[in-house]
């Protein structure tokens, strides 16, 4: 059954088919958290502790990972303590982002995320609350260039196919926020920044692999890549290849990803680019964003299980 069509189905059922539209216009953001707690707490009383357990071992968003937490945990301190040398500042980010934090500015659908009451969804993606403490930073000092990195464990709603791929993972996030100087420089060095860190993990979890790097340009995309090769040719020394992409817009001029090269396969790792949160949230068209992530509990999988 399509979405569309249930929620048809239960609007019939309430008897009243106005009442999403109603829910969602015509209550403050208060009393709306205050309904949907006094209805969560209604239906909680009726559960039991056997439905519970059936929930709990049913439930994709609750089970365990499969990863080894220690490595898990060993991996984030070490690519953290890496980002600090590097010029990164650490940021432990809460379980909880804002609600909207992803489909607000980041171009995500909502259904991907899981929404909460108080005003409030299940992390989704550390990079863009990494982008909101750059534009709140930005209101405190418009003049300093920001890094920030962390990790976060992410939980995603949309269903995945792929039994490799879990609703919820470890990944590690870098996201720098400065005001444009002219000739592309904030562009340009922390591309380099990220670049460099990211490749410097990849290659101490794979020292004997090769890794590609690829560009998928948005814009202007000769100007584009004759600027990233000028830029790159002599801080990163991978093959790189480059294609046009103007139809995804997540990410605003560029975006990169690092591949691992796996008997003619490429393995994705790493992405990151420009984009335009940081403007949105501030309103100043002079502040760049670029964020960067890597999967994090992929890597320790691979590390842990090497391959033929």
């Amino acid at each position: 059954m399509s979405t569309h069509a249930l929620i048809q189905k239960i609007l019939h059922k309430i008897g009243d088919p106005k009442i999403v539209s109603k829910l969602a216009q015509n209550l403050s953001g208060s009393e709306f958290n205050s309904l949907m707690l006094e209805v969560f707490k209604q239906r909680a009383a009726s559960v039991s502790p056997s439905e519970l357990l059936r929930n709990y071992e049913k439930n994709r968003f609750t089970l365990p990972a499969s990863s080894d937490p220690i490595r898990i945990l060993e991996r984030k301190l070490n690519w953290l303590q890496a980002a600090k040398i590097k010029g990164f500042e650490p940021v432990t980010c809460s379980p909880a982002a804002p609600f909207g934090s992803c489909s607000s500015f980041g171009t995500v659908n909502q259904d991907k995320v899981i929404s909460a009451v108080r005003g409030t969804e299940i992390m989704a993606d550390a990079t863009n609350i990494l982008a909101l403490q750059l534009a709140l930073s930005h209101k405190k000092d418009s003049k300093d260039l920001k890094r920030f990195a962390t990790t976060h464990r992410h939980i995603r709603a949309q269903h995945f196919d792929q039994p490799n791929f879990t609703a919820h993972f470890e990944v590690f996030g870098m996201a720098s926020g400065g005001v444009d100087s002219g000739s592309f420089r904030f562009e340009k060095e922390e591309l380099i920044a990220h670049l460099s860190l990211i490749l410097h993990l990849l290659r101490h979890s794979f020292p004997d692999r090769e890794f590609r790097l690829a560009f998928y340009l948005k814009e202007k995309p000769e100007s584009w890549k004759a600027r990233l090769e000028n830029w790159l040719q002599d801080s990163i020394s991978i093959p790189m290849t480059f294609q046009e992409d103007p139809e995804h817009h997540y990410y605003e001029s560029f975006q990169f990803k690092v591949f691992l090269t796996h008997e003619g396969h490429l393995i994705d790792l790493a992405d990151g680019g420009l984009v335009d949160w940081t403007k949105m949230l501030t309103g100043n068209q002079k502040h760049r964003c670029l964020i960067s992530g890597i999967g994090l509990e992929l890597v320790e999988k691979l590390a842990s299980n090497p391959l033929p």
